[in-house]
């Protein structure tokens, strides 16, 4: 996938989080799940890592607490010595190298995701300006304000979806077309106006590159149920 391709091709920013992140739809993933941001025949490390924008970033992600971090450093340095060597006879394995290094990347971001994910540090006006404030826009409204900070501080490639699952619970409107667009517009309207405006106060913006997109058309008529709805593109 593109996220793939430019963590590939430009690298990260900062070694302390992914170079890539997806946050999803609260009403559930796309069609096909993991293969909208796998790395596909490029190295497995290069794949998303998956951020949610309430509760825990990252899941399992917090260290137990009768470990502490000296603990913790030593046991991974054990487990990599015998990961590598394990490796040694499976080169060609990228998802192994993957995993092993997806050991030493969790373990940075114990320190650096809570506070790059803690959205109580904005201010009332930029979360009001996301529509953190309001229902309809709250959930999308916070994924925006998250990316911002993602960008901030390095992450490459940052995708948002709009929209999950099958039907309303997507933009796939076979249906009612202006009931279903009506809808995930009220959400998300607000938090990409918000998004733009705070990537130019903070000059951000000139260096951040907003694609607005989806993965199909539609017919130029109307079908469906009384005619109000629209088929895919032939």
């Amino acid at each position: 996938c593109l996220g793939s391709w430019v963590n590939y091709g430009l690298g990260t920013q900062n070694e302390n989080l992914p170079g890539f992140v997806v946050m999803l739809d609260p009403r559930g993933g796309p069609i096909s799940g993991a293969k909208n941001w796998s790395a596909g025949y490029m190295p497995a490390s290069f794949q998303a890592t998956i951020m949610r924008s309430q509760g825990n970033a990252i899941l399992n992600l917090k260290r137990p607490g009768d470990l502490s971090d000296s603990m913790q450093r030593r046991l991974l340095d054990t487990l990599r010595a015998y990961n590598n060597d394990h490796q040694l006879r499976r080169v060609d394995n990228s998802d192994l190298a993957a995993r092993i290094a997806s050991y030493e990347l969790a373990y940075k971001m114990q320190s650096s995701a809570p506070e790059a994910t803690d959205l109580a540090q904005e201010t009332k006006e930029t979360q009001e300006a996301y529509g953190l404030d309001r229902k309809e826009s709250s959930y999308f409204g916070r994924q925006c304000l998250l990316a911002r900070r993602l960008v901030e501080r390095g992450v490459r490639f940052i995708q948002v979806y709009s929209g999950g699952n099958h039907n309303d619970a997507n933009w796939d409107a076979h249906g009612d077309l202006k009931r279903n667009h009506d809808m995930h517009a009220l959400e998300t309207d607000k938090p990409i106006a918000g998004l733009i405006k705070d990537l130019k106060q903070r000059g951000l913006f000139e260096k951040t590159l907003i694609v607005w997109g989806g993965e199909f058309g539609r017919q130029p008529t109307a079908e469906y149920a009384k005619g109000t709805g629209r088929d895919h593109n032939s």
